[in-house]
C-alpha cells in the first residue's frame, strides 16, 4: 500500500494520503448514516447523504488520475 501513495519519483504524495483519509470519512459517514437510519429516523436524510458523497467525491478525486495509472500497470 505505500508504493500506492508514492508519486513517480517514489515520494509520498500529500494528496494521495489526504485522499485516502477525506474518501475515508466520506465512505464512514455514508456507512454511519446507513447503521443508524435502521434504529432512528433521519430528519434529513437526503442533505446527510448528499454532504458525505460530496466528501467522497473530493477524496476521490484527490487520489487523481496517479493512482488509477498505479492500479494500470498490475
Amino acid at each position: 500500500m505505500s508504493k500506492l501513495l508514492e508519486d513517480s519519483n517514489g515520494n509520498t504524495s500529500s494528496k494521495r494520503v489526504a485522499g485516502f483519509i477525506v474518501g475515508g470519512v466520506g465512505l464512514a459517514g455514508l456507512m454511519a448514516i446507513g447503521i443508524v437510519s435502521i434504529f432512528r429516523v433521519i430528519s434529513d436524510p437526503a442533505t446527510a447523504l448528499e454532504s458525505f458523497k460530496t466528501i467522497l467525491i473530493i477524496g476521490c478525486s484527490l487520489l487523481g488520475i496517479g493512482v488509477v495509472e498505479f492500479l494500470g500497470k498490475k
